[in-house]
């Protein structure tokens, strides 16, 4: 807040005074300033210090008063704030008031004193008689005496007790209550007596009436009256406003204009704070609206436009801080609706940032102003005229009146003689304004601006504060930090496509470059500057001294001369005063790099297109390239270059045929510069001949301006080329950058160059699917149908396939995630490359291709071996070297795919069985069952045989031939496997090879014996090897066409898989039961059954048993009872049995319980079924098999 509005910034505060007894002054103020509300205190020693606090003798309310010299007296609020009390306190001690004559006499002496001070100033009275204790004698009689002595009241004489602290607390609230009231009556009757002589119009002068009004409202406000305070300081306010209109400001010396503007400024803020502090944000809003409209039109004289800039500058800042102070306590206030006749208030009005910044642009202003001001100052006044105005506090005095100026003591005793002369007040001002820093102020305004913007998020408006900020240090000659600043403000500029503000941000830009002697960046932004679409005056623009002029079509002309000749090395930049010139050498080159993201895309865009997709090596193809500039006069660059990815392709206007396409009828041409019309394309055509293959691609252009200045432009497709952002909508540039409809939509800069074509066809053949774990047969055929191949090299390799899909979990080792599916595999070679599984080894990945002359072939067999059943693609790369006629010998690379399925051949499975009719009681899957834990996969009794059942599955599409199926044992002290049956697997018909086929979804059982021999919870039992091959065509369905390579049965080869059985559980059982009855019945005919139940333990076994009774049989025996076993005991339960029915019957079933292991056995189902015959014709002496009495039976 300004230092001379600090007075006016809080309400005036009751001011009282205090004399006598010192040493109580200090608690009495402390306790004063902490009541509500406060009274300041004015402490007075001793009575000799009274007439600090008097005054004049004051003239009647209805005298005549003379017209003032100004309107309002400077010190007037100050002395009422600090020297003028409403109320004093008088504080004797109790032995002065009630002592000897001696004390008495000089007590009325100081009251008679007193009563002489504040005669005619109303001051209200209060005497306090000072005692330490309640319990002293009072005499009435003094103390009748002492209050008419000092002409107050019995209520204004009190009693004030030190000692007591409950006392004291209510004396000084006795005190502090009584001189609040007094002093409130006090400021109530100056403002009657003010009004009074208002209302009597003792005087002809307005000035008098903004005086009088101004004292009314700092007296309202004195009692905190601020409806009164706020409506006599609009009155004030309103009559000053008269005084204004009465009398023309243009006319009026500065001093006059001066104090207008300084009392009007003194009354507005009074109204604005009083208004904030109400809550009244939006009419205070409003008030300051109508105050800056009114007086921003009373300029006054030409010498003083800097004044009054200075002062509109003043106004926004105050309220803006007096806004923001309001802000940071309350919330901002809500939507508001107009007053009728006024316009709403926005909401920008409502943030402090908004006044900090047009207090900043009228700061900029005051600059401005007070340049001109001092050129005519300069030009008429002495140069050594000394300033009448600075001096010693004796020769000058503070000024009377608010808003005047410093009095010279010296020249009289009258305010009129002190006064200076108006060129006496305007040399002491343009004195003082040369000291002021504009462009700091202004820049500490922006920066608080900034950062109130920024918390509201208003990035914009924070941006165009940020090019503001520049600006004043650019007027400060502080380059550095404007060259930051503004480039952190351009980019936005750019993105939003302001061209005004860009071009206005540029010209500082470049004038800063050109003052720190940055040639690199002076060309960058004069460049960008004069490549936009200026197409009216700019402001600010054109550089003239330490401040930027506008400048137009004219200047943006003579800048891009100045420009050229500068690059061209014809011609220096004159840079900050004091420093050299800048002037290119090749010590000092400029380099300016343009990509498609550049703001020099403007300067110069290149867009190219081949006119083919695609071409060989060593062919011609055309490319044709489009150069567009958007500078305001023509551009002739002294060579031209265009680079491509292969430098065997880069071109040159001063080495090389070009065509001009416009001109296509004057043929090939070549020239040593190349000239740009203004926005007009310039299109040319080359022939390139690539010399390698790939992709050959158009780079960039290089043009060259003088011997030290080089421009490289990133090229762009035509068929891809974006528009320039600030030309999108300007006139006359809507013309395609080449004239072929089909080049202009979809020419790009790339083109694939492909190798020469190669006469030679490569044929890869093989039968899908393939088995995992097979050696699969893959013929690769080259066949030359034109080019005599001298050397060569087959390169096959794998790559990814995106049909690739798992299937059934392969019984191949598992393999890293980063290995391949497969492997490639070529057969051994020699003596040692017979035996199975040794037959192949791993391919190099090259083949070394022999000579082969046109016309005949060649091939190679290259085997697959899959590790899971993937799909793969095989890759193959044929290079080779060759030679045609009247060509030179290159080499020609020829590629071919092939994709390859894969599927698992056979699924193994296995699973553990107990014999048939014979259980062991294994405690193991009974505990697992009574605490329910998991059932072991396989848990097998001690020294007891099991059978293994092991199946085949063929889940290929082929038909495979198994050879051989082995059980090895893990430890043959451990387990034993044997396989059950007669030796190997069966000869096939013909009786060529030994095995058996099997069809595709075929399943091939095998039954084995395990025999645990030892106690085990994880037992390795060992593993099964499957040996199989692949049947011939022969074998199934012939079909030699399908498979290019002649099979024998000799060259498909075999595969072995192994897979590791299952660890088991191996348990002792102590019970063994076993059933034994014929394998079948004859209906009616009787027959055995027994149920042998053996005792493996050393102890006594008791077992209970039970009989399921069926209906199919009628059958004698116990039907149940309880048995004890002896240790390594036998015990048999028989059962006689007749059949009732015939077919497949149930036989009862014996449920055998062992209380010793809580544990119950019952035979399945399946175990327990017999068949029986419906007739005795079945013998089994005459019929050696049951399917041969099948066929002897006839029933009837």
């Amino acid at each position: 807040m300004a230092e001379d509005m600090e007075e006016l910034r809080t309400p005036p505060v009751p001011l009282v005074a205090l004399v006598g007894c010192p040493e109580y002054h200090g608690a009495i103020s402390l306790y004063l300033h902490r009541e509500q509300p406060p009274l300041n205190t004015l402490a007075l020693p001793d009575f000799a210090k009274l007439p600090i606090i008097g005054g004049k003798e004051r003239k009647p309310v209805d005298a005549r008063m003379p017209p003032p010299l100004g309107i309002l007296k400077a010190d007037w609020l100050t002395k009422h704030r600090t020297r003028m009390p409403a109320v004093l306190a008088v504080l004797l001690d109790r032995d002065q008031v009630y002592g000897d004559p001696t004390q008495w006499l000089e007590v009325c002496t100081n009251l008679d004193n007193i009563k002489a001070v504040i005669r005619g100033r109303n001051i209200k009275l209060v005497v306090a008689i000072v005692q330490p204790t309640s319990q002293g004698e009072v005499n009435e009689e003094r103390l009748s005496a002492l209050r008419k002595r000092a002409e107050v009241d019995a209520k204004c004489c009190i009693l004030f007790i030190t000692h007591e602290p409950s006392e004291l607390r209510r004396s000084l609230a006795r005190l502090g209550s009584i001189m609040g009231e007094l002093a409130t009556t006090f400021y109530r009757e100056e403002g009657r007596r003010v009004k009074l002589r208002v209302e009597k119009k003792s005087y002809s002068s307005l000035e008098l009436s903004v005086r009088y009004n101004f004292k009314i409202a700092v007296y309202a406000e004195f009692r905190r009256d601020w409806v009164a305070a706020l409506k006599f300081y609009e009155t004030a306010y309103s009559l000053l406003q008269e005084v204004i209109t009465s009398t023309s400001m243009e006319l009026q010396p500065v001093q006059r204009v001066v104090e207008m503007k300084a009392v009007a400024e003194q009354l507005h803020f009074k109204i604005s704070n009083l208004l904030l502090h109400g809550g009244k944000e939006t009419e205070a809003v409003r008030w300051f609206r109508e105050h800056a409209s009114w007086y921003k039109q009373m300029v006054g004289p030409f010498e003083g436009y800097f004044l009054h800039w200075a002062w509109i500058s003043k106004q926004f800042q105050v309220f803006g801080e007096l806004l923001q102070n309001r802000l940071a306590t309350v919330a901002p206030p809500a939507q508001n609706t107009a007053m009728r006749g006024q316009p709403v208030v926005s909401e920008r009005e409502l943030q402090p940032a908004y006044y900090y910044h047009v207090s900043a642009i009228y700061m900029v202003k005051r600059r401005r102003a007070f340049q001109a001001a001092l050129v005519a100052f300069e030009a008429f006044e002495e140069s050594n005229a000394p300033d009448v105005l600075v001096g010693p506090p004796e020769e000058v005095g503070p000024p009377v009146y608010v808003g005047q100026a410093p009095r010279l003591l010296k020249r009289g005793n009258d305010n009129h003689a002190q006064s200076p002369t108006e060129t006496e007040y305007m040399r002491h001002l343009i004195l003082l304004e040369k000291n002021f820093q504009h462009p700091l102020i202004a820049i500490a305004l922006l920066k608080k601006a900034h950062e109130l913007y920024q918390l509201v998020e208003a990035t914009r408006t924070a941006y165009r504060l940020l090019n503001d900020m520049g600006c004043e240090y650019f007027a400060a000659k502080d380059y550095v930090n404007a060259m930051r600043i503004l480039n952190s403000v351009i980019g936005i500029y750019r993105q939003e496509e302001w061209v005004v503000l860009l071009g206005s941000t540029l010209t500082y830009l470049r004038e800063c470059a050109r003052c720190l002697g940055l040639a690199k960046e002076f060309a960058e932004y004069s460049f960008e500057l004069l490549s936009l679409p200026l197409s009216a005056t700019v402001s600010p623009g054109y550089v003239s001294g330490s401040e930027v002029e506008p400048f137009g079509e004219l200047e943006k002309t003579q800048l891009c001369q100045e420009l050229v000749e500068f690059l061209r090395g014809v011609r220096d930049i004159t840079s900050q005063e004091g420093k050299p010139g800048m002037k290119l050498s090749s010590a000092q080159p400029i380099n300016l790099e343009i990509n498609v993201q550049s703001p020099l895309r403007m300067v110069l865009s290149v867009c190219v297109a081949f006119h083919n997709q695609s071409v060989r090596v060593g062919k011609v193809t055309r490319l044709t390239l489009s150069i567009l500039t958007h500078l305001p006069l023509p551009v002739v660059f002294d060579e031209v270059e265009i680079l491509f990815d292969q430098s065997s392709c880069n071109f040159s206007t001063q080495k090389n045929n070009f065509v001009e396409v416009d001109q296509e009828d004057l043929g090939p041409c070549s020239m040593l510069g190349l000239e740009l019309e203004p926005l007009k394309w310039k299109r040319i055509s080359i022939d390139v001949a690539p010399e390698e293959t790939g992709k050959l691609e158009c780079l960039e252009l290089v043009a060259r301006w003088g011997p030290h200045t080089t421009i490289r432009c990133q090229v762009e497709s035509m068929g891809t080329r974006e528009e320039i952002p600030f030309w999108k909508s300007e006139p006359g540039i809507d013309v395609p950058p080449s004239g072929d409809p089909a080049l202009a939509s979809l020419g790009q800069k790339l083109i694939q160059v492909e190798e020469p074509e190669a006469l030679v066809d490569i044929s890869v053949e093989a039968s899908s699917p393939g088995l995992v774990g097979e050696a699969f047969p893959v013929c690769f055929t080259i066949s030359s149908a034109g080019h005599s191949i001298q050397s060569g090299d087959l390169e096959v390799y794998f790559a990814p396939s995106v049909n690739s899909e798992a299937t059934l979990a392969s019984m191949s080792p598992p393999r890293g995630p980063d290995l391949a599916p497969a492997e490639l595999l070529v057969r051994k070679t020699g003596e040692n490359a017979e035996s199975i599984g040794d037959n192949y080894e791993i391919f190099a990945g090259l083949v070394e291709v022999p000579e082969i002359s046109i016309g005949d072939s060649w091939s190679t067999i290259i085997y697959v071996r899959w590790f899971e059943p993937k799909a793969v693609t095989l890759m193959t790369t044929f290079v080779y070297r060759a030679s045609e006629a009247g060509m030179p010998k290159y080499q020609y690379r020829l590629h071919k795919s092939k994709e390859l399925d894969c599927v698992e051949a056979l699924a193994i499975e296995h699973h553990y069985v107990a014999p048939f009719r014979r259980d062991s009681l294994l405690l193991g899957n009974l505990d697992a069952n009574t605490i329910g834990g998991q059932v072991p996969a396989a848990t097998l009794a001690l020294k007891e045989s099991s059978i293994l059942v092991v199946t085949l599955k063929n889940q290929s599409s082929i038909s495979l031939r198994l050879l051989k199926i082995e059980a090895t044992e893990e430890d043959r002290s451990r387990c034993l496997l044997q396989k059950s049956g007669s030796g190997p697997l069966a000869n096939d018909p013909d009786g060529e090879a030994g095995g058996i086929i099997v069809a595709p979804q075929e399943i091939f059982t095998q039954l084995l014996w395990v025999h645990p021999l030892v106690l085990s919870k994880s037992l390795l039992v060992g593993t099964i090897s499957v040996l199989w091959q692949r049947t011939m065509s022969s074998d199934v369905m012939p079909n030699i066409s399908e498979v290019p390579i002649q099979h024998h049965k000799d060259a498909v080869d075999f595969v072995s898989n192994r897979v590791p059985l299952a660890k088991i559980m191996v348990e002792s059982p102590p019970l063994v039961i076993t059933l034994d009855c014929p394998p079948h019945a004859v209906l009616g005919k009787p027959f055995t059954m027994t149920t042998k139940v053996q005792n493996l333990t050393s102890t006594l076994l008791e077992v209970a048993f039970s009989v399921v009774d069926t209906a199919s049989f009628i059958f004698s025996g116990a039907h149940s009872d309880t048995v004890s076993i002896l240790p390594r005991g036998t015990h048999f339960l028989s059962y006689k049995l007749v059949p009732l029915f015939s077919g497949i019957q149930q036989l009862p079933r014996v449920k055998i319980n062992s209380a010793w292991y809580n544990a119950a056995f019952q035979p399945s189902p399946v175990s327990t079924q017999i068949f029986v015959f419906p007739s005795t014709r079945f013998e089994p002496n005459t019929h050696s098999s049951v399917d041969e009495a099948f066929g002897s039976l006839v029933i009837s």
